[in-house]
């Protein structure tokens, strides 16, 4: 997670080819980077996570980043208390697992001997917890490391299928030359093809820049939608909630545009970097969603209030595949304007990206965002003439509205800045 803050943009190169869906069932996932510390792991502040709206914990960041304790009878009651924690306050955790590294070159046969046996050990000891989630197996890696990590996540896969194995990636601004320009999609799809995981996620901040860097940000969202739909595998964004190396402070409206525009591209969850404070890291102090003093900071309060919103979002996105992606003038870098193809045909009020998805069933829904960071609008959506009323799903419920009829093919929306709402699209009765 602590990644490099440079190189260029994007590229819409030739993917990969199609890799078979992975068994393990990925949930609409809420949660965060660097949990509370050892000292502070308490049913208390488990309590606090919950309330907050996560429903998938990370552990004490002081047990996941020490080698020295991986695996250790004193780490392996460590990721115990915190799932035991978890299951108390109703919510799931990944645990950091002490996976077998080695150089990260492709292991031998002698050595995926080992790995094997290392990972037999962990799912001994810790599959059969009902709090389980996952495990952790590697953050932002290189692509010399994919033939060690498709060893151990296609392992992890096939023995224990019920858990994740999560493996994170770096943005497209990092700065080694395999994550830059058109390497970036390569990498990724190489990564796809190579590692097969079950969850394509990864980190962006840059967005979150002081004054504004927008220019990396939604290519990075085209590469990922189109590669994990080519793979049929669900995605995860990563985004910023510590101000550090430049970014910003951020708003609520800041954290609301971050997690809804992710949404529109397709991600299943939203993840922040960070819950707990970041001794070193944060930029003269700055809290997290906790402070240095382990308090609420008003940016609990405001993640509190999102999370349990698009909670409410989750087992619907779940079931959506993703058809477009639209964004109105101006045009961000890496975005297209509304298609032909697209159900909603004009787009009035206000800078907004607009994402398309079909229902198993075959039915439309369209999720509006405000990409305005400071300005609340309302958005005028002229949608195809075969959609005759809209259904929107209440962020409060998670139930669909009332139908109400469209006016002239218009649904106007008010959107508060950074906002997105989803409505189902119903067309005229056959």
């Amino acid at each position: 997670m602590m990644l490099a803050m440079l190189g260029p943009v994007c590229s819409f190169g030739q993917a990969s080819a199609k890799v078979p869906a992975a068994k393990v069932e990925v949930p609409f996932i809420i949660s965060y980077w660097w949990g509370v510390p050892l000292a502070e792991t308490t049913l208390e502040r488990y309590k606090e996570i919950a309330d907050c709206g996560f429903n998938v914990a990370f552990p004490a960041c002081d047990i996941g980043w020490d080698e020295k304790i991986d695996g250790s009878p004193a780490n392996d009651a460590d990721n115990i208390k915190f799932l035991d924690l978890c299951q108390k306050v109703g919510i799931k955790g990944m645990i950091w697992a002490g996976m077998p590294f080695g150089d990260w070159s492709a292991p031998s046969p002698e050595e995926t001997l080992k790995i094997q046996q290392s990972l037999d050990a962990k799912i001994a000891k810790f599959s059969s917890h009902p709090a389980l989630s996952g495990y952790f197996v590697a953050d932002e890696p290189g692509v010399d490391k994919f033939g060690r990590l498709a060893a151990i996540n296609q392992y992890l896969l096939k023995k224990d299928p019920k858990h994740l194995p999560y493996i994170n990636l770096l943005p497209n601004y990092a700065g080694h030359p395999d994550w830059k320009g058109p390497a970036y999609e390569q990498s990724v799809a190489k990564y796809i093809d190579e590692v097969k995981p079950a969850l394509l996620s990864w980190d962006h901040y840059r967005q979150m820049f002081e004054g504004g860097d927008e220019s990396f940000y939604w290519c990075n969202l085209e590469i990922m939608r189109k590669l994990t739909l080519k793979a049929k595998i669900p995605m995860i964004q990563i985004i910023v909630s510590l101000k550090h190396m430049g970014y910003r402070e951020c708003s609520e409206a800041d954290l609301r545009w971050q997690v809804y525009t992710s949404l529109a591209y397709g991600s299943r969850g939203i993840m922040y970097f960070t819950y707990w404070d970041v001794p070193g890291l944060a930029w003269a102090d700055a809290p997290a969603l906790m402070t240095m003093a382990g308090k609420k900071d008003v940016k609990w309060e405001y993640a509190k209030k999102i999370n349990h919103r698009i909670a409410n979002l989750g087992p619907t996105m779940m079931k959506l595949t993703s058809t477009g992606v639209y964004c109105t003038d101006p045009l961000p870098p890496g975005t297209i304007g509304l298609a032909a193809s697209a159900p909603v045909k004009k787009a009035e009020g206000g800078a907004m990206v607009i994402g398309c998805f079909k229902s198993p069933k075959g039915s439309t829904c369209i999720i509006a965002v405000n990409r305005s960071f400071g300005g609340k609008i309302t958005a005028k959506l002229t949608m195809d003439k075969i959609f005759v009323s809209t259904s929107e799903l209440s962020q409060e419920t998670g139930k669909f509205l009332a139908v109400v009829p469209l006016k002239a093919n218009v649904l106007e929306v008010p959107l508060e800045a950074g906002e997105g709402r989803l409505f189902l699209l119903n067309g005229r009765a056959q």
